[in-house]
Formats: C-alpha cells, sequence, structure tokens
C-alpha cells in the first residue's frame, strides 16, 4: 500500500499533476464500465481489470481534475472472487471486462453498481429492493457479434483502448457452431472491414458485411458461383454487402415467449435470448400481481418483443418505434400474429410527439393504463418523464440499459408521484460491464 502521507491541506485532494506515475493501491469496488476503484490520498483512480480487494501496482495513464486513470501493471494480491479468465484472448480484447472474476462476484458486482447508481443519482436507497441478478449460462449465450478485419487478413475485436484489431480463434461469449463453422468460413471471404453476424438460435444465422463498394463485384461472382440452392455456408440464410441483400433473406425469425418476431438486419433484437424469454416472464409475472386495466402502451416497441407477448392481457395495445426498421418489421409481426396483433395499434415517430397526440386513447383509460418504456441508452431524460407525468399511467415498467440513466428517471418518476415498487438486476451479458435492469413503478395518489 502506498503510506505516503499528504502534503496537501487536510479535506483537499492532491494536484493530479503531482501524483507519482506509479502507485501501490487497493481496489475498493466495481464502478459503472466494470473498472475497478482505488482511492491516493483521497482522490479517485480507475483501474480496469481488476477486482475489489485486489492490492496492486499501477501506472498512470491519464490525469484529469478530480480523478487519475490508470493501467494495471501488476497484481500483488488477488482479492476474493478473482480468477483465471477463460478467454485466451481477455485482457487485450475489448469485448469483455469481468472474465477475471468468478461468476457470483461478478453478479455481485453489478447488483452494488445499481444500488450506488440510484444512491448518488437517483437520491433512493433500494438496497432492501433489488433482486438478482443470477447469471445463467455465462458462456456462450450471444446471438449477434461484430468484428472487425486487419490489413493481415484476420478477423477480430478491437483492442481495447484502440483501434487495433486483435485476431480470433474463437470468441466463447458465441455459441459453438459460431467458433467452429462460422468464423472459419469467414476467413475465406475477400478483404472487407466488418462483418455483422446474427444467429437465430435454431441453426440458422444472418451475415452482413460491410466494405468497400468495388468489392461487391466479387462477392457476386463467389455467389453466382454456388450450385442452385446451395447456401454460401452451412446454416446461412442470408447475406447483404453493406446493407443489400446479395442472397437468400435479409432477416432472422426468432421465436420468444411463444411469438415469432421477424428482425431485419438494420433492425435491433436483444443479443441474449433466454435472458428476453427471463425479462418477459417477468414483466408478466409483476402485472399478474397488480391491477391492469385495459390500455397497454409499448414505448420504444422496437420490433414488438413486449407488444405481441403481453397484449393477450389487454383490451388496446399502443406500440411506439421512431426507427423505420423496425417499424417495418413490427407491422409485419402484428399482421403475423392474427389475434394479438389485432389489439396493437403502431405508431412512428417520437415517443414524447406520439404521446402527445389527443387520439391515442380515451382520457379515463389513461388512468388505469400500464406503460412499458425500453429506451435506448440515454434513457427518457426530462422530456421523456414529463411526457409520461402527463399521462400519468397506473403502471410503469422501465426496462433499462444503463443503470445510472434509469436511477435518474426514477428519481423524476418519484418526484412525480410514483414510487418503486420493483428493481430486478438482470445479466443479459456476462462476463461484460453491460447491466440491464427492469423496474415496475405505481402512481400514489387514487
Amino acid at each position: 500500500m502506498n503510506d505516503k502521507r499528504p502534503d496537501h491541506p487536510a479535506g483537499e485532494t492532491p494536484d493530479a499533476a503531482t501524483v507519482p506515475p506509479i502507485l501501490d493501491l487497493r481496489i475498493e469496488k466495481l464502478v459503472t464500465g466494470g473498472t475497478g476503484l482505488a482511492r491516493h490520498e483521497g482522490q479517485a483512480v480507475f483501474v480496469p481489470l481488476t477486482a475489489p480487494g485486489d492490492d496492486v501496482r499501477v501506472e498512470i495513464v491519464e490525469r484529469k481534475k478530480g480523478f487519475l486513470r490508470a493501467s494495471l501493471t501488476e497484481l500483488v494480491t488477488p482479492g476474493a472472487g478473482r480468477r483465471e479468465a477463460p478467454c485466451p484472448h481477455y485482457g487485450e480484447c475489448g469485448g469483455c471486462d469481468l472474465q477475471h472474476l468468478d461468476d457470483t462476484h461478478q453478479a455481485a458486482g453489478k447488483r452494488d453498481i445499481v444500488v450506488d447508481c440510484f444512491s448518488r443519482l437517483g437520491k433512493l436507497d433500494v438496497a432492501d429492493l433489488v433482486e438478482g441478478p443470477a447469471p445463467d449460462a455465462p458462456l456462450g449465450y450471444r446471438n449477434r457479434i461484430r468484428l472487425f478485419a486487419s490489413p493481415a487478413g484476420f478477423y477480430g475485436m478491437m483492442r481495447r483502448g484502440t483501434h487495433d484489431v486483435v485476431p480470433l480463434d474463437a470468441c466463447l461469449l458465441m455459441p459453438e457452431a459460431f467458433n467452429r463453422d462460422i468464423l472459419p468460413w469467414l476467413r475465406f471471404l475477400p478483404p472487407v472491414e466488418q462483418v455483422v453476424v446474427r444467429l437465430d438460435g435454431q441453426g440458422g444465422w444472418l451475415v452482413s458485411i460491410f466494405g468497400q463498394p468495388a468489392r461487391m463485384k466479387i462477392m457476386k461472382k463467389i455467389l453466382a458461383a454456388l450450385p442452385a440452392g446451395e447456401p454460401p455456408a452451412p446454416g446461412c440464410v442470408g447475406l447483404l454487402y453493406n446493407n443489400l441483400p446479395l442472397w437468400g433473406r435479409d432477416h432472422l425469425v426468432y421465436e420468444v415467449a411463444g411469438h415469432k418476431y421477424r428482425v431485419g438486419a438494420q433492425s435491433f433484437f436483444q443479443g441474449n435470448l433466454a435472458a428476453t424469454e427471463d425479462a418477459v416472464a417477468t414483466v408478466r409475472a409483476w402485472l399478474d400481481e397488480v391491477a391492469t386495466g385495459d390500455l397497454f402502451c409499448d414505448l420504444f416497441c422496437g420490433v414488438g418483443l413486449f407488444s405481441l407477448a403481453l397484449a393477450d392481457r389487454f383490451v388496446q395495445v399502443i406500440a411506439v418505434e421512431v426507427d423505420r426498421n423496425a417499424c417495418r418489421d413490427a407491422a409485419n409481426n402484428f399482421a403475423r400474429a392474427e389475434a394479438a396483433g389485432r389489439r396493437v395499434a403502431l405508431h412512428e415517430g417520437p415517443v414524447t410527439r406520439i404521446l402527445a397526440r389527443d387520439d391515442l386513447a380515451a382520457p379515463e383509460a389513461w388512468a388505469s393504463a400500464t406503460v412499458l418504456v425500453d429506451p435506448p441508452r440515454a434513457g427518457l431524460g426530462r422530456n421523456g418523464v414529463k411526457a409520461l407525468l402527463a399521462r400519468r399511467p397506473r403502471h410503469l415498467v422501465y426496462m433499462s440499459c444503463d443503470p445510472a440513466t434509469l436511477a435518474r428517471d426514477t428519481a423524476g418518476f418519484a418526484e412525480g408521484g410514483y414510487a418503486l415498487r420493483k428493481l430486478k438486476v438482470m445479466d443479459f451479458f456476462p462476463q461484460t460491464a453491460h447491466i440491464e435492469c427492469l423496474a415496475l413503478l405505481e402512481r400514489t395518489d387514487p
């Protein structure tokens, strides 16, 4: 430990410029992004690839007013829960952040991050309310990956903190079929810049290739040489180049909660199908415990995941999405879902603008309505919270991929007369710092 006595007045932190380049520190906890937090004479020092309880030697790599960033140079004494990372690329590849922690300590670290975000940013104590996460299938769970090409001819992930490419022999977060069949096939492609592979969980996969337009001619020749009806590779159902379909389909079909979802190559869908099933089941169970009205409003609905999965509980379903590609997929999914789909009215446009419309639903329907929001990482923000408070639905279900913005928005709802009833941390992405949460809020006035 660094026992150098501070040479600055009590209560003040040292000037970043005066801090030595090499420090011995103890890691206190994990913070948002999966980075370890230590302190040097009261000043925060952020160190990736460390764990709570680690005694480490670090090198300062960035000096900012109020905090420092450092790289790990030596693990002096490991903290509890540290392990050898299962992936040989870990530490170089920027795809994972927490493989050096066992599953139990990863889950505990993510839970603590959520509690801390709500305490600092939402001024809410949720320590006794929060559930989870309970990691399931910590490897091989992803159904989507973006790989980058190197001038040397291999594919891989970006090296941590750089734009260099780390060549991958395998990605342990992907199913074995990807590592065994798809990744070797990619190496035979003409040189391109990026590839995105999506798997449907049923043996099919879609590949989107991005590169110089001139290379498209080479791809067309390769595809034209295939025997009639033969895919470019086993299991491939479609190939696109710069988002233009060259062979097969431009979409996959996923099955979640008993419904089928068409998802185009440019539309978002969750990257962990088992966790997605769990999220839908969790929301359904929560709604079983409360009195829900006839109206369900699914904001940021994407391709219609929750709209279809929960439509049977409601008389009227309003789905809102701003992305045109996702709207096209959602409309297709609702049309094919027959009875459930006929309950859904799809609206394309920004959430705040659509919510301001007077013709969405009868005013009295909102008083008992349930609204589910699944916004991007930026959250709802002040305008989104304000728009929902103007409607004052009975229940709000908030699915979030950033606990910081969830905590901020929850505080806004609390000021507007809503109470946080349930909070669940879901590990959609084990081995990484990504944290998904589900929250249930209830209007407190009659």
